[in-house]
């Protein structure tokens, strides 16, 4: 009896250990948007994308989730692409946006469907502070999703 007791707890702490990292990609906080999921305000225009090697598929269940430019600290960082398991059923990965408006880029994170992105502190403040002064009037001069 103690030998089975013993497996069955083997088993259920393995089971826990090895689904952490899972866990960890998934937003728990209910509504409240990772940092990385902000929609930020870059001063220059996005370098263009990179060509990537996609590296053999790790399992039948995983998406290629390509490459993308991200504004991090004041300028573009490379975010390379990977083999990611949606983390929900019926999920769909969503590419990065990236939208001229006037001398600025608004960036939008490439994301699961299932993730809330939300307006980044930096970006209602630019926008906010050319609204104001009159040099933002809503248009858009490009949209690029893939440059």
């Amino acid at each position: 009896m103690l030998k089975i007791i013993g497996k069955s707890v083997a088993v259920m702490a393995f089971a826990a250990l090895t689904s952490l990292p899972a866990a960890g990609q998934v937003d728990l906080r209910f509504g409240i948007p990772l940092p990385e999921l902000e929609i930020r305000v870059g001063q220059s225009a996005p370098p263009r994308m990179r060509s990537e090697h996609k590296p053999p598929r790790p399992g039948r269940d995983y998406m290629w989730l390509k490459g993308s430019w991200g504004w991090q600290s004041n300028d573009w960082a490379w975010m390379p692409g990977r083999w990611e398991r949606p983390h929900q059923h019926g999920a769909w990965w969503v590419q990065a946006r990236y939208v001229r408006e006037g001398r600025a880029w608004r960036y939008e994170p490439a994301h699961w469907s299932t993730q809330r992105v939300i307006e980044g502190e930096d970006y209602r403040r630019w926008r906010s502070e050319n609204e104001r002064d009159g040099h933002h009037d809503g248009h858009h001069d490009g949209d690029h999703h893939d440059r």
